[in-house]
């Protein structure tokens, strides 16, 4: 112990002695470090100010140029200036939205008073000296140097109005000590050129705020619906407690966060009540009714907190709700429109919007968009319907547990649509949610991915086509399989035993579906699908896992991506670009932009396959399909298309209380020249009873005889081609050509079947009947759990997955003749 202490204290002696040298070596030479550390500090503050000048000597006349435009925003001069609308055109001319750069006047300074709450917040929150000093704070910037070292983060900016106003104007972009100096250079230009209440109406003007909003005007109108001058303590303090950081303190996104910056900013203002331009506006008594006014804000603007499943406070609120109202002036189509005008916001300069005027013509049809709407609403409040009726039947029975999940699952229930033209790709309709009314929404039609069920079964199908595989004809056995531990089940009880490709697909047997994707390989399947997205092969490798569960459905997709998928087949398998712009011009017809349709749309998928799959997907609206159609006597059948339909996880039951149903239902519908899917579902997954066809079908169905009633409808739905096909007449109940003998008559003929040169369907000659027509068994309204017309594997883990490889690594071939050819009756 002793000789551990001992050498403890000969290291401490030896590292003193070290120290005491190093101290004596610089004390010596103190004058000379002295000398070299000023000369490097002078040559160091040359270097960053020198060139901080440089920087902003390349930028003062833009700086000059925007200050400028600000200015004339302030002034009176804006009155005489009447900045120019931007319309958007349906595919006919008509106006079907219209907005401005801004909708209204912004603050000047001859109205500032009338604006004295907001100006009281963001003085007491972000500038208490702001009429006292010329640009810098520097009592401001001692506070937080302090504060920050004390915290040892930044924690607390000391930046002025001028500063933020010079660093909204330059918009240098990345924070570096060069772009700092460059905007104490700015900073010190705006405050010799402009007044103080000029600065401040610029400020309250650029500032941005959260959801695409600039300016306090735009922001009380997009959260609280109301101008600027009208806000209250609470409304104003909330905005202004939004500017440090408008992604994360904004109400929209995290409105947890901003009431506690909005009660940070409220006692802030009670603490400096000589910043109110007017203090006796100041209410009676204000700092001791925070408190209380915040209760009455939030009753207002309903204010709801409860707990996640995790035990996390969640926030609602109708802050924001209908927010984005303030972007039109006319807006017939608001999800579409939305799109269009974020495009021209980011393509084109203030000066364009303003000073020229933009015609923008769409390929949206108006009346095709209100048909649309009309059927997704008369649709989803179908479904509400029911629900509404459950929650009865539930509280009936004193089952007010999942009476009360069924009335939260209600407001959340919505849909979306999107129908365009496969040839062309030009979006004729879209609806994103089914507010039709509330444009401030979520558009599910491009931005929801969901697991889109058994509506990919057709590009399953096509790609067998392709590759021989089968033909719509071929025998195949729907029968229980085992692969490398995945046994995926039917939405029905049971198995149907050996039926044809096409009565395979029209009762959206799923373990047939498995087997053919088992044939063509994962990698190809994926490798297709990404060049029918437009997606790179990686990405698709990690949105889609390599597993057979894909031929069910288990990869995500949004509406419009299926929609492109079902657009390729209906377009000769040539890739499909979705369209929404065809050209943008001036008053003048000076044209600024423009798109060409499907401008050189490359080879996907093969046509003939294509045009098999049409002729398959048919099925499903005839002969016993999921969702069968009566054919009028006499009149071309021309409508095709595929049910989807997920179930709702067992792994969520417990989130529901057990509520059974369905999570996502769809539908994928062609007609002539057209594609429209519909999808109808609950953003969080919650359970409500349906069907694709029950639900989603019937939608399209609506929308379809609409659209024929009022608009017509056109006589081919396989559009012309070259490729190696003939046309067979065949007979759906077995898959023979059709030859009518005393002894069988056909039951369901189909007349000018796509095939494959060498690969045609049986004759009837000789062939044995084994098995009697398929029986009807279309899907019910509640499906039984785990038998539904869905992926039965559960992407969060509840069933074995696959082996993720190809079929050459797994087991030998499920589907022994891979090619229903018969040479020698058919030479």
């Amino acid at each position: 112990m002793n000789q551990q202490t001992n050498s403890f204290v000969l290291i401490l002696e030896v590292l003193y002695g070290h120290l005491t040298d190093l101290l004596r070596f610089f004390w010596i030479r103190r004058v000379r470090f002295l000398t070299l550390g000023i000369f490097l500090g002078i040559f160091l503050s040359f270097f960053f100010l020198g060139g901080a000048y440089v920087v902003w000597s390349g930028e003062e006349a833009r700086v000059h140029k925007s200050l400028e435009k600000y200015r004339s925003e302030v002034s009176n001069f804006y009155d005489s200036f009447q900045p120019k609308s931007v319309k958007i055109l349906d595919r006919s001319g008509k106006v079907m939205g219209e907005f401005y750069r801004r909708n209204f006047r912004p603050i000047r300074t001859d109205n500032l008073a009338k604006h004295n709450v907001i100006v009281w917040a963001v003085l007491s929150s972000e500038d208490r000296e702001f009429f006292a000093h010329s640009g810098l704070n520097y009592t401001a910037i001692g506070r937080a140097v302090v504060t920050n070292l004390i915290q040892f983060r930044l924690s607390q900016g000391g930046s002025t109005i001028s500063q933020q106003l010079a660093k909204l104007t330059l918009n240098l972009g990345k924070r570096n000590l060069f772009n700092k100096l460059t905007e104490l250079y700015c900073t010190f230009y705006i405050e010799s050129q402009y007044s103080k209440e000029e600065i401040l109406a610029m400020y309250l003007n650029q500032i941005f705020l959260g959801e695409g909003n600039t300016g306090v005007e735009e922001a009380a109108r997009y959260y609280f619906r109301k101008p600027a001058s009208e806000l209250s303590p609470e409304e104003a303090a909330l905005l202004v407690g939004i500017i440090p950081a408008p992604s994360v303190y904004n109400p929209v996104r995290n409105l947890g966060i901003s009431l506690s910056r909005q009660k940070r900013v409220l006692y802030d203002m009670a603490r400096n009540p000589e910043l109110h331009p007017s203090q006796k506006e100041i209410p009676h008594k204000f700092s001791d009714s925070i408190e209380l006014n915040l209760k009455k804000f939030r009753t207002i603007y309903k204010v709801k907190e409860s707990k996640d499943e995790e035990g996390n406070p969640k926030y609602s609120s109708e802050i924001g709700k209908y927010g984005a109202d303030k972007d039109f002036r006319v807006n017939l189509a608001p999800d579409f429109n939305s799109e269009i005008r974020r495009f021209i916001l980011e393509r084109f300069s203030n000066e364009d919007l303003e000073e020229r005027g933009l015609l923008v013509y769409t390929t949206l049809d108006l009346e095709k968009q209100r048909l649309a709407e009309e059927a997704l609403r008369v649709g989803v409040d179908s479904v509400r319907a029911d629900l509404t009726k459950q929650e009865a039947e539930y509280q009936n029975k004193g089952k007010a547990d999942l009476a009360e999940v069924t009335r939260a699952i209600l407001p959340q229930l919505s849909g979306s649509m999107i129908s365009l033209d496969p040839e062309t790709g030009d979006i004729e309709a879209m609806v994103g949610g089914y507010k039709i009314s509330n444009v401030f929404r979520f558009n599910r039609a491009e931005d929801a991915r969901r697991q889109p069920g058994s509506t990919i079964k057709a590009l399953v199908y096509a790609l067998a086509f392709e590759k021989r595989i089968v033909n719509p004809s071929s025998k195949i056995k729907d029968e229980k399989l085992d692969i490398s531990g995945y046994s995926p089940k039917n939405w029905y009880k049971g198995y149907k035993g050996d039926i044809t490709v096409r009565q395979a697909l029209a009762q959206s047997v799923n373990t047939v579906s498995v087997k053919l994707l088992h044939e063509i390989g994962i990698s190809f399947f994926i490798q297709k699908l990404s060049a029918i997205l437009s997606i790179p092969e990686e990405e698709a490798e990690i949105r889609f896992q390599r597993n057979l569960s894909l031929a069910l459905g288990s990869g995500e997709l949004s509406p419009m991506e299926l929609s492109v998928i079902y657009a390729t087949l209906m377009n000769g398998g040539r890739r499909v670009t979705p369209r929404k712009i065809i050209k943008v011009t001036d008053l003048d017809g000076n044209e600024f932009y423009s798109t060409v349709a499907n401008e050189a749309a490359e080879q996907i998928l093969d046509p003939v396959a294509c045009a098999m799959a049409i002729n398959t997907l048919q099925s499903v609206l005839t002969e016993e399909g999921t969702m069968t159609l009566k054919k009028k006597e006499g009149e071309p059948f021309l409508y095709a298309g595929k049910t989807g339909t997920v179930q709702s996880p067992k792994l969520k039951a417990s989130r529901w209380k057990g509520l059974k149903g369905v999570r996502d239902v769809w539908f994928a519908g062609l007609t002539p020249r057209n594609v429209t899917v519909v999808w109808v579902g609950h953003d969080e997954g919650a359970p409500f009873p349906g069907s694709g066809s029950g639900v989603s079908g019937g939608i399209w169905y609506r929308y379809t005889q609409n659209v024929k009633s009022k608009l017509g409808m056109g006589n081919q739905l396989i559009s012309n081609f070259v490729g190696d096909f003939v046309k067979v007449d065949v007979c759906a109940d077995d898959g023979t050509i059709i030859e009518t003998t005393p002894d069988y008559v056909c039951k369901v003929p189909l007349y000018a079947q796509y095939y494959y040169i060498g690969d045609l369907p049986p004759k009837r000659a000789g062939f044995v009947k084994q098995e009697p027509p398929i029986q009807n068994t279309m899907p019910k309204p509640e499906l039984i759990d785990d038998d539904s017309e869905i992926s039965t594997y559960d992407a969060q883990g509840s069933r074995i997955q696959p082996t993720a490889v190809d079929s050459v690594e797994l087991e030998p071939p499920l589907i022994e003749n891979r090619r229903a050819r018969y040479n020698e009756e058919n030479p």
